[in-house]
């Protein structure tokens, strides 16, 4: 629905458009898919879930999905660095007897 121009008082019929108020560089990252997803899965991981639910490109079921699959993600990404760093004690120790 559109609104109606406002006319301001003081000037003869000078008429100026009401403009939305314009959005913020957050706001269209929130609103871009893409950069949600690539938000997620490079940069953030799980810590992005809140995120991932301000946005409202995404339905329901699929912020829940998405959830689920970021939140196994950083899990897995969490035990392949655990696990690196258990064979890098183990390297050292022994290269150390």
């Amino acid at each position: 629905m559109k609104e109606p121009p406002i006319v301001q008082s003081g000037s003869p019929a000078r008429v100026q458009a009401v403009r939305p108020p314009p959005r913020s560089q957050w706001s269209q990252l929130l609103e871009s898919r893409a950069a949600m997803l690539g938000m997620l899965f490079c940069v953030t991981g799980f810590l992005g879930i809140p995120f991932l639910w301000m946005s409202s490109k995404f339905s329901r079921t699929e912020k829940m999905v998405w959830s689920i699959v970021v939140t196994i993600y950083t899990l897995l990404l969490l035990a392949g660095a655990t696990a690196i760093c258990w064979w890098s004690y183990n390297q050292i120790t022994q290269a150390l007897r």
